[in-house]
C-alpha cells in the first residue's frame, strides 16, 4: 500500500449498521437510504461492478462513496487509501424516490491473490438546506459501510470457479482479566460469521445473534466473549450462508 494505514476508529465513527429490507430484493436499508447489492464483487474476467444507491426519503440526500484497501491486523481491521479501485461517481446528489448507479471499477488488472478485500464507505453529506435540530451546534451525517471483494482472473473456462474457501479454527484466551474469542482464517477466501455460539449437546451458549464479523484470508480476528459463555463443546456459526458450521478448535 502506498499510503499510510487509516485507523479504523476513524473510518467506522458513525457507522449505521445495516440491517434488512424487504425491497428492492437484496438491498439494505439502513436509514435512508437503501444500498444493493449488499455483498459486492468484481469478478476475475470482468472490470467493474455494479452498486446501486436509492433515496427513499423526502427531501434529496448528496452522498460520498469512497473506497479503501481492507487488512485486518493485530485482531482489528486496518483501512488505507488506495487506487487500485474506484467508485464512480466519487460524489451524487438523489432526489427523493430516485436511484444512482455507482460503478465500482478496477484501475489495474485482475490480482494476483484469489481474492483482494476493500470497504466500500458512504458519507451523507451535509447540505446548507438541510434542517438543524433544535440548539444543535454540529451537523451529523450517516455513514455505511460494506464489503467488496475483487476476484482474480480464472482463465478461459465457461464456467464459473467457486469463490475461493475459508479455512477457519478458533481459541479462546484472555488478556488483561478480559476474555476473548480469536478466529483464524488460513484459506484463500474470507468468512462472514452470524449467529456464533458453543453447542454442548442439546445445550447452546451464544456468542452473537446475527453478524459477529468477518476473517480475512491470512488473518486473525479478535472479539470479547463475556464471562457468561460456556465454552464447552463445539463452535457453531453459519459462514458465507452455510448453516450449522463447525468450527475446528485450534490447541496453541
Amino acid at each position: 500500500m502506498k499510503h499510510g494505514l487509516l485507523s479504523a476508529t476513524l473510518l467506522l465513527i458513525a457507522l449505521a449498521l445495516l440491517v434488512a429490507a424487504p425491497a428492492p430484493a437484496g438491498a439494505q436499508q439502513p436509514g435512508s437510504l437503501l444500498i444493493w447489492p449488499v455483498n459486492p464483487v468484481i469478478e476475475g474476467d470482468a472490470r467493474a461492478a455494479a452498486l446501486w444507491l436509492e433515496n427513499p426519503g423526502k427531501t434529496p440526500v448528496t452522498l460520498q462513496v469512497r473506497i479503501y484497501a481492507w487488512a485486518q491486523q493485530d485482531g482489528r481491521n486496518a483501512y488505507a487509501e488506495q487506487n487500485a479501485v474506484i467508485g464512480t461517481p466519487p460524489i451524487v446528489s438523489i432526489e427523493p424516490g430516485q436511484r444512482q448507479l455507482v460503478r465500482l471499477t478496477r484501475t489495474t488488472p485482475p490480482p494476483a491473490a484469489a481474492e483482494t478485500p476493500y470497504r466500500i464507505v458512504v458519507d451523507e453529506v451535509p447540505t446548507g438546506n438541510a434542517p438543524a435540530a433544535p440548539g444543535a451546534s454540529v451537523s451529523f451525517r450517516m455513514r455505511y459501510s460494506l464489503p467488496l471483494f475483487s476476484y482474480s482472473r480464472h482463465g478461459n473456462d465457461k464456467v464459473k470457479p467457486p469463490a475461493p474457501a475459508p479455512h477457519i479454527s478458533w481459541r479462546a484466551g484472555a488478556d488483561a482479566g478480559e476474555r476473548f474469542l480469536e478466529i483464524r482464517n488460513d484459506g484463500a477466501g474470507h468468512a462472514r460469521l452470524t449467529d456464533v455460539s458453543f453447542a454442548d449437546g442439546a445445550k447452546k451458549s451464544p456468542v452473537a445473534q446475527g453478524l459477529l464479523g468477518y476473517v480475512l484470508p491470512g488473518a486473525s480476528m479478535r472479539w470479547p466473549l463475556p464471562h457468561t459463555v460456556d465454552t464447552a463443546g463445539d463452535l457453531i456459526a453459519t459462514v458465507n450462508g452455510k448453516v450449522g458450521v463447525a468450527i475446528e478448535r485450534r490447541q496453541d
